[in-house]
């Protein structure tokens, strides 16, 4: 079925730098896209290799503007043993994303490359990240949208249509950040901090072709967490998300708890709370069953935006998993023949 889609649609998608795409990507339970986060958590986990996903739906429209938010993201990073010392490691990884809205799935796509070469310095390491790619810009579906001159005359088309149909755009990103991860004290509680920088050449870009009409700003981030292994079953993990991209400002803080349920199995139940500043509470809940990591995040919109949803204040949910593998060479010695003595 057709939306509702007035003239404000076609502004929204021919000022799309500077409202919806110079916004990136944000998610609740952001450890699951630790390569959107920073370039430099390529390969910042205990094995072989790591897949991670993580699917988001808006759960409300905004002003009758369409159907929902969806934002899916997925990654893979891989661990060699290629260095330069002793105690180093080189990662590298592949991520894809969409990030769509309404009908007319306006938004867009995005498929990355990161690399990350890891220095031990003492009991830790400092991660240097780098990732580039290419990023496009469109609507999917222009011939479903309806704009103010159609609902208004009675027409069957209306000018819009032909420039949301031509409107798209591609750029090339390049993206870079630091890592350092040590564990502290006998408890070996694990600190991590981390600062990156997206958008590092500020491309140009216009929705007719081209470059030129649209420049993105750079985006500041950091990061922290804190693993506290309170006791032999429970650990607790405070963390936060600080983001800077020009006069805008985003601010998460989280504080996850996970019980050891079974340690045969390595069952361990996960949950948690947070709040990005000014916008939702967090809600997280999920488990941790051997290498596979699954949890179910809800946004409970807390700012003015509330009054524009359907039904008011739902927010968003997020479902994520993540898999951790190991691959090990099976040994293959050589025969050998002994005599016996006589």
């Amino acid at each position: 079925m057709k939306q509702n889609l007035n003239l404000a649609v076609f502004l929204v998608s021919s000022l799309i730098c500077s409202s919806l795409f110079s916004q990136d990507l944000h998610f609740t339970q952001y450890e699951f896209a630790p390569i959107h986060v920073n370039p430099a958590n390529t390969g910042g986990f205990f094995g072989t290799f790591r897949l991670s996903g993580i699917y988001r739906d808006q759960g409300a429209s905004i002003g009758s503007a369409g159907s929902l938010y969806r934002t899916p993201l997925f990654g893979m990073d891989v661990n060699f043993g290629f260095a330069f010392r002793a105690k180093d490691w080189t990662s590298l990884a592949i991520s894809f994303f969409q990030d769509r809205t309404g009908e007319i799935n306006l938004g867009k796509g995005g498929f990355l490359a990161s690399g990350a070469y890891h220095l031990g310095i003492g009991k830790g390491d400092l991660a240097i990240g780098a990732q580039f790619g290419g990023v496009s810009l469109n609507a999917k579906n222009p011939e479903k949208a309806n704009f103010l001159d159609e609902l208004d005359s009675g027409a069957s088309s209306s000018p819009d249509d032909s420039k949301l149909q031509s409107g798209k755009a591609n750029y090339q990103d390049i993206s870079g950040g630091l890592v350092f991860t040590t564990p502290i004290s006998v408890k070996k509680h694990l600190i991590k901090v981390g600062l990156s920088s997206a958008h590092i050449t500020q491309p140009n870009f216009s929705l007719s072709g081209g470059t030129g009409s649209y420049k993105l700003k750079m985006l500041w981030s950091a990061h922290g967490s804190l693993e506290y292994h309170l006791n032999e079953k429970v650990d607790l993990t405070p963390m936060f998300w600080l983001r800077n991209l020009d006069k805008f400002n985003e601010t998460v803080a989280q504080c996850m708890a996970s019980y050891l349920f079974n340690v045969e199995k390595k069952v361990r139940l996960n949950a948690g709370l947070g709040y990005r500043f000014g916008d939702a509470l967090q809600i997280m809940a999920g488990m941790n069953y051997g290498k596979i990591k699954a949890q179910i995040g809800y946004d409970k919109t807390v700012s003015g935006l509330t009054k524009a949803q359907d039904p008011s204040g739902f927010g968003a949910i997020e479902l994520g998993i993540m898999y951790t593998g190991n691959i090990t060479k099976k040994p293959n010695p050589k025969p050998k023949v002994f005599c016996p003595r006589f």
